[in-house]
């Protein structure tokens, strides 16, 4: 309806301009005034025109270079118009409806330096561009879109609008169009200074197993992309004509188990989450590459959890799931550990990673500790904003045989993590 009365607005002020000079020509007669009239009637006839012209059977397209990238990359995109008439258009602005996570940038490791600022991390972004495209028949804009955030990204629409020389008649058209954009978290490596743990006699490293093959051999299995090439059975591979490779004890179990806080907390600060987020991506990845049986689970408003498998695609839900998480959650941190304490195998070593410490959640990671071969906290936190509650509650958990990490600026800020583990 609203659309129907701008059409209507528009055509009487054409037909008013049209009559007031008709008018006068006619009435004040001479050359003069049927030379204005005939010299303005071509612009009439584009307003008419422009006014009937439909711009709503165009063809958009929006291509995008990458459909999935990591955080703080950069992204070419190009939309293209196609119009089946080559009407004469003097100008044309396309303006891009960017949506509310695209509305930040990823500076990369320096957005770690004010992570109590966590105003800087966003960024009001507008593309609009004008055009004069007169006869062509195909429009085409290119635009970039620097420092990506992490997250599901949704370009949905475009807004094209024209009009006449005088601004008199204007025309608009909201394209729907999608194009999805996943951005991963930026990972880097992790240096662990300790060994994760140990058994009876203390030596060696649960993760190394794997790399010396030494576990028992329960089985054979098919090939899957990240297994190692010292694996493959080559008699069975033989008999069937298809890669076989071993499958060790080891990887049927679940020694370590990586816990990440996804809920929201007042007190939060957006860039500790972040840190969090990034911070398990990477130790995530830094556990695959050794083939260590590592686990992962999200709690937040809704609870995530991945087995151990060492398949890439496996590892690539884990890794989309972390471009997607956000913390929302009405139950808190506290009492979802307490959910899922009795779930959580005993003798397991359990990593828990958080942006958010309370006497709460305190409580529940000493529980853990009691009934786990031992529990790593990573605690993501400007150093500006450790109360001495946090210093109190990170004492009291050495004290109590957790292995307490906190991540702030200087951490954060490096190329490579530095742990305890």
């Amino acid at each position: 309806m609203r659309r129907k009365l701008g059409i209507i607005a528009r055509s009487l002020v054409v037909a008013i301009l049209f009559v007031i000079l008709f008018s006068y020509a006619m009435f004040q007669g001479g050359f003069v005034s049927w030379f204005l009239f005939y010299a303005f009637l071509p612009f009439l006839l584009y307003m008419a025109a422009v006014l009937i012209y439909p711009v709503h059977n165009w063809k958009i397209e929006r291509n995008l270079s990458k459909r999935m990238a990591m955080g703080s990359e950069t992204i070419d995109v190009e939309v293209r118009l196609k119009r089946k008439v080559p009407f004469p258009i003097y100008y044309c602005i396309i303006e891009e409806h960017l949506p509310e996570s695209l509305k930040k940038v990823d500076e990369h490791l320096d957005k770690y330096k004010t992570m109590d600022k966590a105003d800087q991390f966003y960024e009001p972004r507008k593309v609009k561009k004008v055009v004069f495209p007169w006869f062509s028949k195909t429009i085409t804009y290119r635009y970039q879109l620097e420092k990506v955030p992490r997250g599901d990204h949704k370009l949905k629409a475009l807004r094209i609008k024209t009009g006449d020389f005088f601004g008199f008649v204007k025309k608009e058209h909201v394209y729907h169009q999608e194009s999805k954009l996943l951005v991963f978290p930026y990972t880097r490596p992790v240096k662990m200074k300790d060994r994760v743990y140990s058994f009876e006699q203390g030596a060696s490293p649960s993760f190394k197993l794997n790399e010396k093959n030494t576990n028992m051999v329960t089985g054979v299995r098919e090939y899957m992309p990240g297994d190692r090439f010292a694996w493959v059975d080559w008699k069975t591979t033989a008999k069937k004509n298809e890669m076989m490779t071993k499958e060790f004890e080891q990887e049927k179990s679940v020694d370590m188990m990586l816990i990440l806080n996804g809920v929201y907390h007042p007190e939060m600060s957006e860039l500790s989450f972040e840190g969090a987020v990034e911070f398990t991506a990477s130790l995530m990845k830094e556990f695959h590459k050794t083939s260590s049986p590592l686990s992962f689970m999200s709690l937040g408003d809704e609870r995530k959890y991945f087995p151990f498998h060492q398949d890439h695609a496996h590892q690539q839900q884990m890794q989309g799931h972390l471009a997607r998480i956000r913390p929302v959650g009405r139950i808190p941190f506290a009492q979802q550990l307490e959910r899922e304490k009795s779930l959580i195998p005993s003798g397991v070593m359990l990593m828990i990673v958080s942006h958010h410490l309370d006497k709460e959640v305190q409580v529940a990671i000493s529980k853990l500790a009691k009934r786990s071969k031992r529990v790593v906290f990573f605690y993501v936190r400007p150093h500006g904003q450790m109360s001495f509650q946090d210093h109190q509650a990170v004492k009291q958990m050495k004290s109590q045989g957790v292995v307490v990490n906190v991540l702030n600026e200087e951490q954060l800020t490096k190329q490579q993590f530095e742990v305890n583990t």
